[in-house]
């Protein structure tokens, strides 16, 4: 290929990935372009088999998307920690559209914090569309639609788990973005609104042009309540072509091992993340070798959890980051000898330098740990 071709080509990808991965957009071409497209990939870059997100790794340990829990520090967190790919908070297409400032700042990221998704929610496949049009210049490397929030102000406005209600509509709103977007576009989805249709929801979904899934298999009304059925994944892998990723209970190393036994392409942990960062450098250290890491000793905690208050107080400031902290806090705690008196003078201080002194107070007080190892 000439230099002008190879300028075209890496302007139809978008940009090369880190590991020398490319997404494919080739499809723009046609006929022997494609052929000389194939044979430049082929004979410059590593194709992986199975590309998440511009991601080769091999089953990818991803961060689920948590409206009000995902936001910008708890991304960086994340990041740090080993989440191989990590979703924004569910953002409103609509507010989008507004040019609402709050909701522009759940979609804001950092180039660390890559690969990494910006999710949308709506009920209208045009506001959508339009939504995505403001998302590309963002320049995220993927846009996910959630078509599985349950919780009833997202479903009372029509979007997220509402749209399993009506596959029609769900078709038209997946190909109305992909149509729309400069990069992939990804969906999560649930089992189903009662009654489990997984299988045809992500067949809608992929014939529309989405290039993975990710599945939480409850449906709408279950909420969070029971067992996720993990069998839903292997039929939802088993029936379409795509990239599927697996989500709901993961809560240990154990139970992500357990996870890929239904063939899906990935695991996602979202509120086994809360107060246990960690969790995604330890699965993935036992999927990389069957290393059981054993929880960091609680005063590792405490260093984990002032670095995230101070990464909140940074970026939110004093008063908003504090309050912010509040539940990161609890989950930090949690399991601590006098967690609630922890708690309870924690939170009656209003001061970013008060709390520090508490916590690194609490934090000496504890038994000395070998504490130089690596969570």
């Amino acid at each position: 290929m000439s230099e002008n071709e190879e300028k075209l080509f890496e302007s139809a990808c978008g940009y090369l990935y880190p590991f020398k991965v490319i997404v494919f957009r080739y499809l723009l071409f046609s006929g022997q372009r494609k052929k000389e497209i194939l044979a430049f990939l082929f004979e410059n870059y590593y194709i992986s088999p199975v590309i998440i997100a511009g991601c080769d790794k091999k089953y990818p340990v991803i961060l689920a998307p948590m409206a009000g829990w995902t936001d910008f520090v708890y991304r960086e967190v994340c990041k740090k920690y080993g989440a191989d790919i990590i979703y924004t908070e569910m953002a409103s297409a609509d507010a989008l559209i507004r040019d609402h400032k709050k909701t522009f700042e759940i979609v804001r990221f950092s180039q660390q914090q890559r690969p990494v998704g910006i999710q949308l929610f709506g009920a209208d496949a045009e506001i959508l569309a339009a939504a995505t049009d403001i998302v590309n210049d963002l320049q995220p490397d993927f846009i996910d639609l959630n078509m599985g929030c349950p919780a009833k102000k997202v479903v009372k406005r029509g979007g997220g788990s509402a749209l399993l209600q009506d596959l029609v509509k769900l078709g038209r709103i997946a190909a109305a973005v992909v149509k729309k977007s400069r990069v992939p576009v990804s969906a999560k989805i649930r089992s189903g609104w009662s009654q489990n249709n997984a299988v045809s929801i992500a067949k809608i979904l992929a014939s529309s042009g989405v290039a993975f899934i990710a599945i939480h298999p409850r449906t709408q009304k279950q909420q969070f309540k029971g067992s996720a059925d993990w069998r839903v994944i292997k039929d939802v892998k088993d029936a379409v072509n795509i990239p599927v990723i697996g989500n709901g209970d993961i809560q240990s190393v154990n139970d992500a091992e357990r996870m890929l036994e239904t063939g899906c392409d990935a695991v996602m942990a979202g509120r086994a993340t809360r107060g246990r960062p960690w969790i995604f450098s330890h699965i993935k250290r036992y999927f990389k070798d069957g290393t059981l890491l054993d929880e960091p000793p609680d005063n590792n905690k405490i260093e984990i959890c002032l670095d995230h208050i101070e990464r909140l107080v940074d970026f939110f400031g004093e008063r908003r980051g504090l309050l912010l902290a509040r539940k990161h806090i609890s989950w930090y705690v949690k399991g601590i000898p006098n967690a609630s008196t922890i708690r309870q003078k924690v939170f009656s201080l209003k001061e970013y330098k008060f709390v520090k002194e508490e916590l690194l107070t609490l934090q000496c007080s504890m038994q000395k740990h070998f504490a130089t190892a690596v969570y």
